[in-house]
């Protein structure tokens, strides 16, 4: 790999020698020890057997080329990258590390190796044999044995609970009555609100809540509080999200009242006239003073402080002991308290799966032609008793 002989006296060549012993008991341990040793076994019979009475040759165990067919330059290279410090633990997740897989190949074939790749198509299928060494049989063990040595970490963020949400309603309710004159105080107030709201009452991620978009907000607002059999409040998402291709519309139906009294049109008014107050029309919703869409994070401690002082009134709505920082986040918080709580209330699965799975929904044709908003309004309308009823159930 390195074009020479292996220098004892080099530090370098003796740490790349040890990741190399390293990578290779990380591929000969990819399956279990009972079965290597009950394959070591078998392996030994049949060399007797063949030897002894056929006089058949064992497999020519070597030796290997000089030079890396196997991939050992990147899995060494993915060891030391497994050694540096993780964020919730001393080093990274295995997770972490792997990409250096994904990160080698997709150099390999941005190189001159692209064009050793051969294709084999019949009809609409179509394969391809790479030559890359990390898609290689002895790579593979070792990505599997190197998974079962580091194991998995995962950190989810805590679901949070209908009687949680509701309390932070509360409080923000008070808020807001307290802030009477103060403008910049309320608007504050009911930005994190439509966080809260759009997050909870949709069952989505933190990083969809901040692509909703002023203009389409603003145009159907008095449309939907106006419908005489499902009022609903339309949350229109645009820009490309995860699992998908192109830029389009996403309009998302939420009732104005739940069925537990949820006033979320009440706070999605007051959103929209602050939103004309400030003469901001066009753009997304959730924005900085630079006018460039916020992150969900930006939010992260108003939702923490907001949750501790929940937690000091009622702090039986809570885990006992837990650290509200470590355990909640807005990523993940609102759509897993959301998609728990609709089971609970006993929403049918056809109307959490479509809730959930609007995205599919959407582009199950590929990328949708670009429209008017008023065309995707249209569409939607004629399945918002199903998405209208996932946000009412609360």
């Amino acid at each position: 790999m390195m074009k020479q002989n292996p220098d004892v006296g080099n530090e370098k060549h003796l740490g790349f020698l040890h990741d190399i012993r390293h990578a290779n008991v990380n591929a000969c341990w990819s399956r279990e020890s009972s079965t290597v040793r009950a394959n070591l076994s078998q392996v030994r019979k049949l060399e007797k057997v063949g030897t002894e009475m056929f006089g058949i040759p064992s497999a020519v165990m070597g030796p290997f080329p000089l030079e890396d067919t196997f991939g050992m330059g990147p899995a060494a290279c993915l060891l030391r990258r497994s050694l540096d410090p993780g964020r919730n633990e001393a080093t990274i997740q295995f997770a972490t590390a792997r990409r250096f897989r994904s990160a080698y190949s997709n150099a390999y074939h941005a190189s001159k190796s692209v064009g050793h790749i051969s294709s084999m198509a019949y009809e609409s299928n179509k394969f391809y044999t790479a030559t890359c060494p990390t898609y290689g049989y002895w790579f593979g063990r070792f990505i599997l044995g190197c998974h079962k040595r580091m194991g998995d970490k995962v950190v989810q963020d805590y679901a949070l609970s209908r009687k949680s949400f509701v309390e932070l309603l509360k409080h923000l309710e008070g808020d807001w009555n307290a802030a009477i004159g103060n403008h910049v105080e309320r608007d504050g107030i009911v930005e994190f609100a439509g966080v809260l709201m759009i997050g909870f009452l949709l069952g989505l991620r933190g990083e969809e809540i901040v692509k909703t978009d002023i203009s389409g907000l603003l145009k159907f607002i008095d449309v939907g509080a106006l419908d005489p059999d499902h009022p609903h409040v339309i949350i229109p998402l645009i820009g490309r999200l995860k699992g998908e291709t192109g830029e389009r519309y996403h309009m998302l139906p939420m009732a104005r009242v739940t069925k537990s009294g949820i006033t979320a049109g009440r706070w999605m008014d007051r959103l929209c006239r602050s939103l004309i107050r400030r003469n901001r029309r066009n753009g997304f919703v959730f924005q900085g003073r630079d006018g460039k869409q916020r992150k969900i994070r930006d939010y992260k401690e108003e939702f923490y402080d907001r949750l501790r002082r929940a937690r000091a009134e009622k702090w039986f709505l809570f885990e006992p002991g837990i650290d509200i920082s470590d355990e909640y986040g807005l990523r993940r918080s609102l759509r897993r308290g959301s998609n728990t709580e609709a089971r609970n209330l006993k929403v049918s699965q056809p109307v959490i799966d479509m809730n959930n799975r609007w995205r599919k929904w959407e582009g199950s044709k590929g990328r949708r032609p670009a429209m008017e908003m008023s065309a995707h309004y249209t569409e939607i309308r004629m399945s918002l008793p199903i998405l209208w009823e996932y946000s009412f159930s609360f």
